[in-house]
């Protein structure tokens, strides 16, 4: 007797176990892919380089640099810019970033006498400040690491190292928690609390805004470019004190800063400072009289917020941290997981439909079967 010939597996055989398998797969990769490569990205990227200007507030007042070689110091209404360039240098790598910040404070106009006067014609010293603060951050938490962190205060002298540094200064980490945040103020050297202030819609982005407060520090504990020592006269007139006496007064500063944070990717969208830096004599000078104790030369009192540009270009870098992280945490687990469910009811209809023809495995009779009862 003939033997029956076995049946042969065909395209539409292998449809269903296909379907099946190829939506598992997309499945589990819609789990996986979040939590896999969403995760890495959720990092301090390493081409971070954004410019931010802020002007000042038009009450803004200056001491005039040339005045300091003058017989009587001079306070002028100025118009004060600030200027920062933050961008990435060595060392850098999958876990670590160094940034590296340059920031001055310049004056581009002054008012004398009721008019508007280049600063140059007043004094040639337009530059207030300028500091370059470089330190090493983990990509993950955005904290410093202890090494590099060192700041520049002088071009003539050597940067400061700061192993201890703490806080945050220009950037937060991805989806940040407020809790026991700290913010690092170059100027002061010092760290102080970030406290929450609500949140707001700035330059299309959702932010947190969070407020910052040196209350009062004295830079002539760290520089001595902060002490300033001249004759009673250049000061003003006090009563008892000759106007020739060298009275010496030492900087103090304090800012208050706004800081509006993208809630998502810890960018810095924009940022105000109420900065005050003013001359106070020092104890020994204060304690001669009342006078003395409540003397204040301003050096600089401005309001500085970001101007337009600086506000988008940091809500472009923003997003453009946000996308692929949205990409791959939220887009892509959505559309593989609905592809993967739909190759599964691809499976489950075919091995149905088989079904119903009385056959479990799909397959049909061969030409040589015998049909017979």
């Amino acid at each position: 007797m003939a033997e029956t010939p076995s049946p042969r597996l065909r395209a539409r055989d292998l449809l269903a176990p296909t379907a099946f398998f190829l939506g598992a797969l997309l499945i589990a990769a819609a789990i996986a892919v979040g939590p896999v490569i969403g995760s890495g990205l959720k990092k301090i990227p390493l081409d971070v380089d954004q410019t931010w200007v802020a002007d000042g507030s038009d009450g803004s007042r200056v001491l005039d640099r040339c005045s300091i070689d003058s017989p009587h110091a001079r306070v002028l209404p100025a118009q004060v810019q600030q200027r920062r360039r933050i961008v990435v240098v060595r060392p850098a790598d999958s876990d670590l970033v160094t940034l590296q910040a340059g920031t001055s404070l310049g004056v581009s106009e002054y008012q004398v006498d009721g008019a508007s006067v280049d600063a140059e014609k007043v004094c040639a010293e337009e530059t207030l400040s300028a500091v370059i603060d470089r330190v090493s951050i983990d990509r993950r938490s955005a904290l410093p690491t202890g090494s590099p962190s060192e700041i520049q205060y002088d071009d003539k002298k050597g940067a400061v190292q700061l192993p201890d540094r703490t806080g945050y200064t220009y950037l937060l980490p991805f989806e940040f928690a407020d809790s026991d945040a700290s913010y690092f103020d170059v100027v002061s050297r010092s760290a102080v609390p970030l406290k929450n202030a609500g949140t707001e819609t700035v330059a299309g982005r959702d932010t947190v805004h969070f407020t910052a407060a040196v209350d009062d520090a004295d830079l002539s504990r760290y520089d001595s470019r902060a002490v300033l020592t001249r004759p009673a006269s250049w000061f003003g007139t006090f009563p008892g004190v000759r106007p020739d006496d060298e009275l010496t007064a030492t900087l103090h500063y304090s800012a208050a800063r706004d800081l509006y944070v993208d809630e998502t990717t810890g960018v810095v969208i924009d940022e105000r400072v109420r900065l005050v830096e003013e001359y106070r004599f020092a104890p020994d000078v204060a304690a001669r009289s009342p006078e003395l104790a409540d003397f204040r030369l301003t050096n600089v009192d401005t309001t500085l917020r970001g101007d337009r540009q600086s506000l988008t270009d940091a809500a472009a870098a923003a997003s453009s941290r946000d996308w692929p992280v949205t990409a791959t945490t939220v887009i892509a687990p959505i559309v593989l997981g609905l592809i993967g469910v739909a190759a599964l009811t691809v499976g489950v209809a075919v091995t149905l439909r088989d079904r119903r023809r009385g056959l479990p495995d799909g397959s049909h009779p061969g030409p040589g079967a015998d049909h017979r009862g």
